[in-house]
């Protein structure tokens, strides 16, 4: 019986949220809204009532599927390609990928002809700039539809468009609720968004008894008010005589799930089944036994299936579907068990699909997987070869039960996923075909490779697939399996152990280099040396052991050369040249810029110029500089294809030296904007660190103590191999203890910085040492004797350092050995905070001193200048001792004058009624210390607007900044 559509019941708060935000995307602004619930519940009939509005509005859909065993790869975002090809054409599609546009090939094989490295990990980048640049030119809604099948690339595109999203674009997310526990990985992509409050949520609940029954009489035509021609469904007469038991017993057979009213109420005047599972059968079970027999053929292949395939697997074998297999195909169409698509058949609702799978008899699976395997493989010579074509053709053969296809199939899927950047895939096949290994007879011939060559390739699957811990253990399996008679090809397995060990946070990769350079000897194994002697030195660089890296980098230079590899060359010299500035050799810079001539256009060795050479102007207060080289690098990282990776690297030290000559807002925006986007790795380690602290000195305290408290293990786990995150998460850590009132726990944390193992780095050491000053400072204040000899001897070696002015400075003003005015005044380079750091500082110590006008002055100043970068925090403690020794303005008479009513009232903590209730909502956002481009985001209103809006505030006030606002904000 066809299924009528009935209007939508019990869903108007959702729609009218839904719409609203079509009204905000179509007034140029963006919106995310998640959708949940369980299966049934009605999410893509809300969607479809949404769109149907949508006129003047592109609408993308992409679905994600299960193919029984794990996510169909892609197949939620080859649906958004297809859209885009049918929006705008495919060669404004591929021009507008510029060149990462061989990363679509992975997607769209057809639209883009697969290149030799098509830079696949950049698809979740490419196709969110696709939707960018079409949202910039008219408004367009995304649809991306059962997240709960989601691959890792698909999450990732999600993720980025929430966090990216452009104005002019509203992205809709659906999942089943039901089907994401607790080790889902969409769980942390959902709670990544709640905690950047970024997306809407909506819950769809179950109808209740009355909805039920409105819904049930809408669909038999019989809804009151409606206007639209004879009763649907069930004969009017029949309906009119219905008592209202029946609707009784439909609310408690449907338990009041929409597509369950759906099934059954054509079937009001029958006995209703009791089961879930019976009640999805039902229109199945009133199908001939020939349509029912095709229904279970395509139930077979999975949440849809092509036109032709359906035709060769119908040819294949016996199904009993009878000699006109289209007859069947009309009646199943008909009843609204089957469902017409561009590209061949599905079913109505993926209930109803794994209903009717769960009909198959056991050899009639078999059989049928079995078809469908060779129908695939058959359909690769008319088609483009795909991941998601691959993968599948591997899960039919897989539960056919046909090992030894399954394991070759699954073998050769896992290698063309993980050259697709599909991990989750390439991991699932991969860790199937070792499954499969002991089961199938001499498994060598028949995967085309040996075992511990199959582990080395699954291990670096799971590595990109963030499961470090289990790529180590499966590294170390293929290592206790590699031949002895292949040393050089052990020695390289070491290699990537060590690799993997890094990214897991283990300390085991200087190990694992030493016991691979024992196994290859110079002058028959000199390539893989040469790369091993480039690691030796790479790891001694990042662990502050300068010494040991220039001996390793000269050594890994003469192999370069030795061998013709201008790669080896250049990142060996690199590399020497970095731990040359990090001992305090100015001659280092030059071999960093000699690196990049040595490269020879090599992305390799201009990714470690343009990573290291900018990170070394950091190192040494050279911002603009800094800012100069990796900015240059961010542009050829795009013209080289380079990985999301590589070039968030070099954008991270554009950011670094923005925080250090004071562009503070620009930095926090581009933190919050890029990591999320970054799995658990040393880049987030990175990230998270400088994120951390910036929300610190921006005043953000607490969401920096959180933070740190969120990204503690991650820091110590990588904190172990790196000295450049040890001494900077240290420093936060010890910093935010003492904002805490905790100073005996941050001079312990610092005082490694003394130890005598220590390898002295001024480059960390110096602000380490600043802060044990402070630290040791607060510690005398409470009546402790503290000596600070050790800190100072320290101190002393850090002397040839570029920046070591501006440190020791600070060092003696923290201890009370020296003026503050050394530190506001230094001419050397120097961090942007400082200055209005030491300002508030000198500040406080005058008014200590009883000179009030200087101390609010010199206060006054403090703030305007933190006020310049951003400096929240500093604006706080300066107005805080502004506020508490009742100085008034920055500057002025010495007595204030009486304040007005208005301003009494306002000192009060209230709040004047003369702003609007938007003001007043902008207002109580300037308190949480939100800049005007975050009001904006949050308010759904544009810059400007929260611009306007902020300094209607201030002149209603009366004040002049924004802190001085915030602090009229009762609390």
């Amino acid at each position: 019986m066809p299924v009528p559509r009935a209007r939508l019941v019990g869903r108007a708060r959702e729609l009218g949220e839904l719409t609203a935000a079509l009204d905000a995307v179509r007034s140029g602004g963006n919106r995310t809204i998640v959708i949940a619930g369980e299966a049934g519940i009605g999410k893509t009939r809300l969607l479809d009532e949404l769109t149907s509005q949508a006129d003047g509005v592109t609408v993308l859909t992409g679905q994600c599927a299960d193919e029984g065993s794990g996510p169909l790869p892609y197949a939620a975002l080859a649906g958004l390609l297809r859209g885009i090809v049918r929006t705008v054409g495919p060669e404004a599609v591929v021009d507008a990928a510029g060149p990462a546009a061989g990363a679509l090939s992975v997607v769209a094989p057809q639209l883009v002809a697969p290149a030799s490295d098509a830079g696949a990990d950049r698809l979740p980048e490419v196709l969110a700039n696709l939707l960018t640049g079409l949202a910039a030119e008219r408004p367009v809604i995304v649809i991306m539809e059962d997240l709960h099948w989601s691959d890792d690339v698909t999450r990732a595109v999600a993720l980025r468009l929430a966090r990216t999203a452009p104005d002019g674009l509203l992205l809709l997310l659906t999942y089943r609720s039901d089907d994401v526990g607790r080790a889902h990985p969409l769980r942390t992509v959902m709670a990544e968004l709640d905690r950047a409050r970024l997306t809407t949520r909506l819950d769809l609940a179950r109808l209740g008894v009355a909805e039920v029954r409105e819904m049930a009489h809408d669909l038999l035509g019989g809804s009151p008010g409606r206007q639209d021609g004879p009763a649907r469904g069930l004969d009017a007469r029949l309906h009119a005589g219905l008592s209202a038991e029946p609707f009784t017993d439909l609310a408690d057979r449907s338990e009041g799930v929409p597509f369950y009213v759906e099934e059954l109420v054509g079937f009001l005047d029958t006995d209703l089944p009791d089961s879930l599972r019976d009640i999805l059968l039902l229109r199945y079970w009133n199908l001939s036994r020939e349509a029912q027999a095709l229904c279970r053929v395509v139930a077979a292949a999975g949440p849809r299936v092509w036109h032709d395939v359906l035709d060769d697997v119908l040819a294949d074998v016996t199904t009993g579907v009878g000699p006109e297999p289209e007859e069947g195909l009309r009646e199943a169409v008909d009843a609204q068990v089957l469902v017409t698509t561009d590209i061949g058949y599905a079913f109505r609702h993926a209930l109803a699909q794994e209903a009717v799978y769960a009909e198959l008899l056991p050899g009639e699976r078999r059989r049928l997987h079995a078809a469908y395997a060779r129908a695939l493989e058959g359909a690769l010579v008319r088609r483009a070869r795909s991941v998601a074509k691959l993968s599948r053709i591997a899960d039919h053969w897989w539960r056919a039960g046909v090992l030894d296809k399954a394991l070759a199939a699954a073998v050769v899927g896992h290698r063309v996923a993980a050259d697709g950047a599909a991990s989750s895939t390439a991991v699932t096949l991969g860790e199937r075909a070792l499954e499969l290994w002991e089961q199938v007879p001499d498994a060598e011939t028949v995967a085309g490779l040996p075992h511990h060559e199959l582990l080395r390739t699954v291990a670096e699957s799971l590595r990109g697939s963030t499961r470090t811990t289990r790529a180590l253990a499966v590294a170390h399996e293929a290592i206790a399996e590699w031949p002895d008679d292949d040393p050089a090809g052990l020695a390289g397995m070491l290699s990537d152990t060590a690799l993997i060990a890094g990214h897991a946070g283990s300390g085991e990769g200087p190990e694992l280099i030493e016991r691979a350079l024992a196994l290859v000897e110079p002058g028959r194994d000199d390539a893989v040396r040469a790369h091993l002697l480039m690691l030796r030195a790479r790891h001694a660089m990042l662990d502050g052991r300068t010494e040991e890296g220039i001996v390793a980098a000269t050594a890994a230079y003469e192999a370069g050369i030795a061998i013709g590899s201008p790669e080896v060359a250049s990142v060996a010299l690199n590399l020497r040249g970095v731990s040359r500035v990090q001992r305090g050799d100015a001659g280092g810079f030059a071999e960093i810029d000699a690196a990049r001539d040595a490269a020879e256009g090599a992305w390799r060795g201009l990714s470690r110029y343009y990573t290291n050479g900018s990170d070394s102007r950091i190192l040494v207060g050279e911002w603009d500089r800094a800012v100069e080289i990796a900015q240059e690098g961010v542009t050829e990282a795009r013209r080289h294809g380079a990985s999301e990776g590589s070039r968030i690297m070099i954008e991270g030290n554009v950011v670094e030296a923005w925080i250090g000559r004071g562009d503070w807002a620009e930095a926090a925006a581009w933190y919050e904007r890029t990591v999320p986007l970054i799995h658990d790795s040393v880049y987030t380690a990175y990230l998270t660190e400088r994120r951390a602290w910036l929300l610190m000195w921006r005043g953000d305290v607490e969401r920096a103590q959180a933070e740190a408290r969120h990204r503690a293990a991650t820091w110590e786990r990588f904190g172990r191999l790196e000295e450049q995150i040890r001494s900077r998460s240290r420093g936060t850590q010890a910093e935010l203890e003492l904002l805490r009132g905790e100073p005996a726990a941050a001079l312990e944390r610092l005082s490694v910085v003394v130890a005598p193992d220590h390898p002295r780095s001024p480059a960390y050491d110096l602000t380490s040492l600043a802060l044990s000053a402070r630290a040791i400072a607060e510690l005398r204040a409470t009546g402790q004797d503290i000596d600070d000899a050790p800190y100072r001897a320290a101190l002393a070696e850090c002397a040839h350092w570029p920046t070591f002015p501006v440190w020791s400075a600070l060092f003696e003003a923290e201890l009370g050995t020296g003026p503050w005015t050394a530190v506001a005044e230094q001419s050397g380079p120097r961090p942007a905070h400082l200055r209005p750091y030491a300002l508030y500082r000198e500040g406080a110590r005058l008014l200590e001193a009883g000179d009030r006008p200087g101390a609010r002055a010199t206060l006054g100043s403090a703030i305007t200048e933190a006020e310049k970068i951003d400096a929240g925090l500093i604006v706080q403690r300066a107005q805080g001792l502004i506020d508490r020794a009742g100085l008034t303005g920055r500057g002025g008479p010495a007595e204030a004058p009486a304040p007005t009513a208005a301003s009494s009232s306002s000192a009060a903590g209230g709040v004047p009624d003369t702003l609007t209730p938007r003001e007043q909502q902008v207002l109580a956002l300037v308190a949480e210390g939100l800049t005007n481009g975050q009001i904006a985001e949050r308010l759904y209103i544009s810059a400007k607007t929260a611009s306007v809006h902020v300094s209607a505030i201030l002149r209603k006030l009366g004040v002049s900044t924004r802190t001085e606002a915030a602090l009229r904000v009762p609390r």
